[in-house]
C-alpha cells in the first residue's frame, strides 16, 4: 500500500509542533473554535442589533412607526460581548503552548534530543509557532468580522437613525474600543 503524499502545508506544520503530535487534531478543534466564535459573535450582534433596532420605532394605532428624531446605539456598544469567543480563543493559546512544551516530556522524551539540536531555537519554535499563528488568527477573524457586522449595521438602520459619524465609529471599533 502507498503512503499518501503530503502536501507542502503538512510538512511545514509537522516541522512547528512537537515531534509525534498529531496536528491534525488541534486543526480539527481551531475549526469548531473558528465555527463557534463566528456563532457566538453573530447570535450577540444580532440580538442587540435588533433590540437598538426595535426602540427607534414607535406603535401608533396598532402599527409600527419610524421615529426619525431617534439614533441607534452606537456601534461598538452594540458590539461589546460579541468578540468573546475568539478573546477566550486567544487566551487559549497560552496553555496549549504549556501543552507543546510539556508534550516534549511525554512518551518517547524527546525534550532530549530538542536540546541535542544545533539550533537552539528549534523547541520553542514547535512550542509557540502554533499558538502565535493561533492568536493572529483570532485577531484577523475580530477584524474581518467587525467588518462584517459594520456593513449590516450600516445597511439595516434606517438612515435618519444612522448616527453622525459612523465611520469614526468603525475605525474605534476595529482599535478595540468601546463607548
Amino acid at each position: 500500500m502507498e503512503k499518501p503524499v503530503k502536501n507542502n502545508f503538512a510538512r511545514w506544520i509537522e516541522g512547528r509542533v512537537p515531534p509525534g503530535l498529531d496536528w491534525r487534531t488541534e486543526r480539527s478543534w481551531v475549526v469548531w473554535g473558528l465555527i463557534l466564535g463566528t456563532l457566538w459573535s453573530a447570535i450577540v450582534f444580532w440580538s442587540r442589533l435588533d433590540n437598538a433596532r426595535d426602540r427607534l420605532y414607535d406603535w401608533v394605532g396598532g402599527q409600527r412607526v419610524l421615529v426619525e428624531s431617534r439614533t441607534i446605539d452606537p456601534f461598538p456598544e452594540l458590539l461589546d460581548q460579541a468578540m468573546a469567543g475568539f478573546l477566550l480563543g486567544m487566551a487559549l493559546t497560552i496553555p496549549l503552548a504549556c501543552y507543546h512544551y510539556a508534550y516534549h516530556y511525554l512518551g518517547s522524551r524527546s525534550i532530549y534530543l530538542m536540546r541535542r539540536l544545533p539550533d537552539r531555537w528549534d523547541l520553542w519554535r514547535r512550542c509557540l509557532t502554533v499558538p502565535v499563528l493561533l492568536a493572529v488568527l483570532c485577531l484577523v477573524a475580530i477584524e474581518l468580522l467587525t467588518i462584517l457586522h459594520f456593513l449590516m449595521f450600516l445597511l439595516l438602520t434606517p438612515s435618519p437613525c444612522l448616527p453622525a459619524e459612523p465611520w469614526r465609529q468603525l475605525l474605534y471599533a476595529l482599535g478595540g474600543g468601546r463607548v
